[in-house]
């Protein structure tokens, strides 16, 4: 286990079971910015009325914190989980959208267009706004599980938490200490507006402990990165409900609305002619570092920026994995009109194209 009990033992016999969930990668986008921990509220009682979920009571573990988790909490946050991407305000003159010195982690009010009312949480450890006076435990049920620090149920459209469900026990430990290490900013937030009616299946409870899965080979090491940087959310089209659409999978169409920037659809990435068939693993690695396929400039919607700070061997453990995933036709063009596609039956750049 990473995150050790203080009265391990004890619980074991009180609770009947051999070991509890430890916890998820990076916190809510639609969290409650409040600073103290609140009692856990029931999820099915009339103050969540949006939750059919049965949630997991907290506990009292802890994540011990070391240099090595420090490291590699540091690594992931600002790599490929993209967290400050959301959980802050980004610089929109300066190229890739970085975070706003000073400001990494301070939370944003109305950061998604496509949902008025959420709330990026303050993951600084400021004790009034921030996550400072939350536990370790309702860090990692909102990251994994989607249930924030008071018993919420989080937008799964707004916190991917659907894909951070299989983050090791260890990278969830890594982060939460890297979280706690940050310097504290004070940024008061406005409670998120959240629906009452939302569809979440994937909050759902983790009770079993979540080992590193085997990266030993470069396509398994990408298999995994991919789902700590929740590819799969804007290049996989879904349903309302957000089950993927069947044979659409990394395949694009997703319509974006990058405020400033103008709507944007997401790319193909399969191996198909018309994904990134052309690409090579050079390409690839140059395409994360600086933004740009050719001359062509990527949309900052698509956070190269903190995927450039990742190693060239997870880097090429992504590309790896991408070339083995199902050729999918289905031409996305963004220097095309918007349009219907007889494909995907949706509305996108170059739809019409299929």
């Amino acid at each position: 286990m990473f995150c050790r009990s203080e009265s391990e033992t004890r619980a074991t016999v009180k609770f009947g079971i051999a070991s509890v969930l430890i916890g998820a990668l990076l916190l809510c986008a639609d969290c409650h910015s409040g600073g103290a921990g609140r009692e856990n509220a029931d999820a099915n009682s009339s103050s969540s009325p949006n939750l059919a979920v049965k949630v997991r009571p907290l506990t009292d573990r802890k994540c011990e914190r070391t240099p090595e988790r420090f490291a590699r909490g540091r690594y992931l946050v600002n790599g490929i989980g993209e967290c400050f991407a959301c959980h802050g305000p980004s610089d929109a003159n300066r190229v890739g959208w970085p975070p706003v010195p000073g400001k990494e982690g301070s939370g944003l009010e109305n950061f998604s267009v496509e949902t008025p009312g959420t709330v990026a949480a303050n993951l600084t450890p400021d004790h009034e706004t921030g996550i400072g006076n939350w536990t370790d435990d309702m860090l990692a049920r909102a990251i994994r599980e989607g249930v924030g620090h008071d018993g919420r149920l989080l937008h799964p459209t707004v916190m991917p938490y659907e894909f951070y469900r299989l983050m090791s026990d260890e990278d969830l430990a890594s982060i939460i200490v890297y979280l706690r290490s940050i310097p504290p900013i004070r940024n008061s937030l406005p409670e998120a507006k959240t629906s009452g009616h939302i569809v979440a299946p994937y909050a759902t409870p983790i009770y079993d402990p979540v080992p590193m899965p085997d990266i030993s080979t470069p396509v398994k090491r990408g298999a995994y990165l991919v789902q700590l940087g929740a590819c799969q959310w804007c290049h996989t089209l879904r349903d309302e409900n957000r089950r993927p659409l069947p044979g659409l999978e990394f395949a694009g169409g997703d319509f974006i609305t990058p405020n400033p920037f103008p709507q944007v659809t997401s790319a193909n990435l399969t191996p198909d002619p018309s994904g990134i068939s052309y690409y090579d693993e050079a390409v690839f690695l140059k395409v994360m570092r600086t933004g740009k396929v050719g001359a062509r400039e990527l949309n900052p919607i698509m956070p190269w920026w903190y995927f450039g700070h990742m190693t060239d061997e997870d880097l090429q453990g992504i590309f790896a994995y991408l070339r083995t995933v199902k050729p999918v036709q289905h031409r996305v063009d963004n220097s095309e009109p918007v349009a219907y596609c007889r494909i995907c039956r949706h509305r996108h750049h170059g739809g019409a194209l299929n």
